[in-house]
C-alpha cells in the first residue's frame, strides 16, 4: 500500500497562488472540519498526485452536445416532462 509523500520533517517553502474567494473559504471550512490548514490540503492533494503520477479524480471535458445543453440550462431554456409517457412521446417525435 502507497503512502502520502509528506513528512513533517522535510523543508516547506511559501508559494503564490491565486484561489477563487468562494471555493478558498469553503475548503478553508472543510479541512477545518478535519484539525487542517488550506496548506494541509493543498499539500495532501499535491503528494497524492505525485504519488499517483496523475490527478486524484476524473477530468472529462464536455463534449460539444453536453456544451449546448449547459448553455441552454443555463440561459432557462430546459423544458421539463409532466410525465414519463409525455417524456416517452417527446423522445419519440
Amino acid at each position: 500500500m502507497k503512502t502520502l509523500a509528506i513528512k513533517p520533517s522535510e523543508k516547506r517553502i511559501s508559494t503564490s497562488i491565486k484561489l477563487n474567494k468562494k471555493n478558498r473559504d469553503f475548503a478553508k471550512d472543510f479541512f477545518k472540519k478535519y484539525n487542517l490548514t488550506l496548506s494541509d490540503g493543498i499539500n495532501i492533494f499535491l503528494a497524492k498526485v505525485v504519488m499517483d503520477k496523475k490527478l486524484p479524480f476524473e477530468l472529462e471535458i464536455p463534449n460539444k452536445e453536453t456544451r449546448k445543453a449547459i448553455r441552454e440550462a443555463e440561459r432557462g431554456e430546459v423544458t421539463y416532462s409532466n410525465s414519463v409517457e409525455d417524456l416517452m412521446r417527446e423522445l419519440r417525435s
